[in-house]
């Protein structure tokens, strides 16, 4: 049997087993998790831009032939008294879960959510070149290329011991504490590619050490500085990582979240 034969015979195969309304199911899932997976990571609102054209694509695919428009239509109705068992439970399947999937939707689009107003919080805020410029990268540290897997595992060991309760232990800013944290808004979330992904590694280490609580930048982000070389800032935390203790926080945030610093 040729290759040709064999895809066709596949393709029968498929048709005969999986009906048309599970077909277009399994191409949306698998869009939706594929833009999931891609690295580095996309962002929520551009997810939910991409899935609205897939589902487009799927009804115009559905609705621009009459046949394919009765053979969608007739899985749902048309129940023969006799079918094979697994065209019954993928029928009793998608009868179940589309409705759950919509009512999920439409309950998280009218839940109450909590959206400080925009002009008293910023993700980054902006910082003189003067004040970056007086922050030194050691040399061990400046090439993402040359990070020590020693340095990484030390900046784990600290991350987990300090970062994690907020931030998380998948850097997903979904940690314990999290959801103590509504303003102005929750930890950061480093696997998002709008967050270190977009910063270099001075400002991440200014960010670090200056922190934001009870100051102008209206965060709960702790200071974690030590040393009087840092901008003054008055929180409830300070003096807890040295220097190079930072450094090596950093350089596992960045690691383990799949980015690299931005360059000048």
């Amino acid at each position: 049997m040729t290759p040709l034969h064999e895809l066709k015979r596949l393709r029968a195969a498929w048709r005969a087993n999986v009906p048309l309304p599970m077909n277009v199911v399994l191409v949306v899932a698998a869009i939706y998790l594929l833009l999931k997976l891609v690295r580095p990571v996309i962002p929520g609102s551009v997810i939910l831009l991409y899935m609205g054209f897939a589902v487009a694509g799927a009804l115009i695919h559905v609705t621009l032939d009459d046949a394919r428009i009765r053979r969608f239509v007739a899985f749902f109705v048309d129940v023969p008294a006799q079918e094979p068992r697994p065209i019954r439970a993928q029928r009793w399947a998608l009868l179940a879960v589309i409705p759950l999937v919509l009512g999920w939707w439409v309950y998280d689009a009218l839940r109450p959510t909590y959206a400080p107003p925009v002009e008293i919080f910023q993700r980054h805020p902006t910082v003189g070149e003067e004040v970056l410029k007086r922050i030194t990268i050691p040399a061990w540290a400046a090439d993402p290329k040359a990070w020590r897997a020693e340095d990484i595992a030390a900046g784990k060991r600290l991350y987990e011991a300090n970062c994690a309760v907020c931030h998380g232990d998948k850097l997903d800013g979904q940690g314990p504490a999290a959801e103590a944290f509504r303003y102005p808004i929750r930890p950061a979330n480093f696997t998002d590619a709008g967050t270190i992904g977009q910063l270099t590694l001075q400002y991440v280490y200014w960010r670090l050490t200056i922190g934001g609580l009870q100051n102008q930048f209206n965060s709960a982000m702790p200071k974690w500085a030590a040393g009087d070389e840092q901008p003054d800032a008055s929180t409830l935390h300070s003096n807890d990582f040295t220097p190079e203790e930072a450094w090596r926080v950093i350089l596992y945030i960045y690691r383990g979240s799949g980015f690299e610093p931005r360059r000048e």
